[in-house]
């Protein structure tokens, strides 16, 4: 761990893209040093590989990820020291990694300026919290050590590839996990975005059988999911573990759970003034989406040009229920189930 007296500081979270267009000059060369480890793993056999828009996806330690990511991994072992006031949010790709983000962050600064003043209405929640492992990948160590204290990043990583500095630290993690088969249709129309229209990927149903096998980026989805729920019984202080669907149904009791495991409480002034209420509705997905800095643009400049709008579609529960067949879900249910059996974990 660093000497976190010498970290940088600062009363609250800064923009991620602020920190990185100050100390651009801080970012290396990708590192090539595990080119020849990478290029011996067992490339995607089936249809991830014709899907995925950011390299070959290889099999690494029996997770599907591309092959920066595993680059962002072995490099982020070597390089991320962490600090006692971390904040680590972790999610299955789709799975409201956006709206986290900009629950987070807004939970966090809100004594910093007024609502209608945030950073959120300048800053799209990925030029707020950083995605690490592309961060790592790309040569942003550095840059990664200079973000002042409280720090707050994203990772797609299931628990047992978090490096040791974040697993054996004190440092907080929120998960956040969603019905899979609604992560599943949003995934493949995030890859629709990204590269240019449905003709361009398999169909849906071929997407489906993937996912289903567990051959996705970051899959299988269930080991994902049981591996931080399983952690999160073990230290319930140190990992808050979030469903999708009861955010939407109690955004505010949620709110208040989250700002409670951050350390920074809704005070009962705050409460009565509803700044609860208006923290929930600045991070609403309605509100981010109607944002202009969220229609164009790209988030950051890590290696991945993918617009601002792309994170934005529908925010729903049960929007499977337009693309799946009844059986497809059934079967979808039944096998996801199987999976978590024992595990006190349901959809």
């Amino acid at each position: 761990m660093a000497n976190y007296d010498s970290a940088p500081h600062a009363d609250v979270p800064i923009p991620y893209k602020i920190i990185e267009e100050t100390n651009s000059h801080l970012i290396d060369e990708p590192t090539k040093e595990h080119d020849t480890l990478i290029a011996s793993l067992p490339l995607q056999p089936s249809l991830e590989r014709t899907i995925t828009f950011a390299g070959h996806t290889r099999l690494y330690k029996d997770v599907w990820m591309r092959e920066n990511i595993i680059r962002g991994i072995l490099v982020m072992q070597q390089c991320l020291k962490t600090r006692p006031t971390d904040i680590f949010l972790a999610s299955f790709p789709k799975s409201g990694t956006t709206w986290l983000k900009a629950m987070i962050f807004a939970t966090l600064t809100r004594t910093n300026r007024s609502i209608d003043q945030h950073p959120l209405h300048t800053h799209n929640p990925h030029q707020c919290v950083m995605f690490m492992d592309l961060g790592f990948a790309t040569g942003r160590s550095q840059i990664i050590e200079n973000i002042p204290s409280p720090r707050v990043m994203s990772t797609h990583l299931p628990y047992f590839l978090l490096p040791d500095s974040i697993t054996e630290s004190n440092c907080r993690i929120v998960y956040v996990w969603r019905d899979p088969k609604d992560v599943l249709v949003s995934m493949w129309y995030f890859v629709q975005k990204v590269l240019g229209g449905a003709d361009k990927i398999a169909t849906f149903d071929q997407y489906y059988k993937n996912f289903y096998e567990g051959l996705n980026s970051y899959g299988p989805i269930w080991n994902h999911v049981l591996g931080y729920w399983e952690e999160s019984k073990r230290r319930p202080e140190k990992i808050l573990f979030l469903k999708y669907e009861n955010i939407l149904q109690e955004p505010v009791k949620c709110a208040k759970q989250l700002a409670h495991f951050l350390g920074c409480p809704y005070s009962e002034a705050e409460e009565n003034q509803g700044v609860v209420e208006q923290i929930v509705e600045l991070c609403s997905i309605k509100m981010l989406k109607d944002l202009n800095v969220n229609k164009d643009g790209y988030p950051v400049t890590t290696g991945e040009y993918i617009s601002n709008a792309y994170y934005f579609r529908k925010g729903e529960a049960g929007d499977w229920k337009s693309h799946m067949t009844q059986e497809m879900a059934e079967r979808f249910d039944t096998m996801i189930e199987e999976k978590f059996k024992g595990s006190g974990l349901h959809i």
